[in-house]
């Protein structure tokens, strides 16, 4: 492989679950940029750009003896950090319409679009596997849907028993409270700045009407409301935006 990209890249992805053995010798190649082939009896040079990913924090594995530390520097030349989807949220709704396309494509389906509470719902989720959960989760649901948008019926159980588990839920005053594990009711009147998270502390059925009362406690000032509320204004604004798509107002 390193020999047939002679002259372009070189991608190595979950290089952390390399053996050692196999680490000595890329190191060779990294070092070097020559190889050898198995049974060969002279070097061949090559001219390669090599890219590595990781989801494994190779620094602490370094430390921890599972990965060479002179290969790590070699690596890390230039590096960039990618944050978990969860703390990208509003990468979510791009990569969902993105996946979906593909998936009509790939499947021979028309289907349009999410429907609000899905969205809401995609994102809440905390998505451990990342894109390539959120990619699978799409596919899944378009296979199984027969309407024009995916439904919350079309997702994996998993996924639902997991945001069943979470507090609050997005999907709050959409769904049934039995859906959901209830928490004793906050004052939504209680918004302040000294209120961290306040967002996040709504009980059932409160995210709504705490963000209406609170943009209109700051006399519509939205950047004011998001700051009240922990939240980015952008967030703010898709939220805002959910709410009137699904209330058809």
């Amino acid at each position: 492989m390193l020999e047939l990209a002679d002259g372009g890249t070189v991608f190595l992805d979950e290089v952390s679950n390399l053996s050692y053995e196999v680490q000595v010798s890329l190191l060779r190649v990294v070092q070097q940029r020559k190889i050898r082939r198995i049974g060969g009896k002279k070097d061949i040079e090559i001219d390669i750009r090599i890219i590595v990913a990781s989801n494994e924090q190779l620094w602490q594995m370094t430390q921890q003896g599972k990965f060479r530390e002179d290969l790590f520097h070699r690596f890390n030349e230039f590096s960039i950090s990618l944050p978990p989807l969860r703390n990208r949220k509003l990468d979510i709704e791009a990569f969902s319409s993105f996946f979906l396309t593909q998936s009509n494509v790939e499947l021979e389906k028309n289907v349009e679009g999410f429907k609000p509470e899905v969205m809401l719902l995609f994102l809440d989720y905390a998505w451990p596997g990342n894109l390539r959960e959120l990619k699978n989760t799409i596919k899944r649901a378009a296979l199984l849907e027969s309407t024009s948008h995916i439904q919350i019926n079309s997702l994996p159980v998993e996924m639902l028993q997991q945001i069943e588990t979470q507090t609050p839920h997005p999907l709050s005053f959409i769904l049934s409270e039995s859906q959901f594990k209830l928490n004793p009711i906050e004052d939504i009147n209680a918004v302040s700045t000294d209120n961290n998270n306040a967002l996040k502390k709504a009980s059932i059925g409160a995210e709504y009407e705490m963000i209406l009362d609170t943009i209109k406690k700051v006399k519509n000032n939205k950047s004011k409301a998001a700051n009240l509320l922990q939240i980015d204004r952008k967030t703010l604004y898709n939220k805002l935006k959910l709410y009137k798509a699904f209330s058809g107002q």
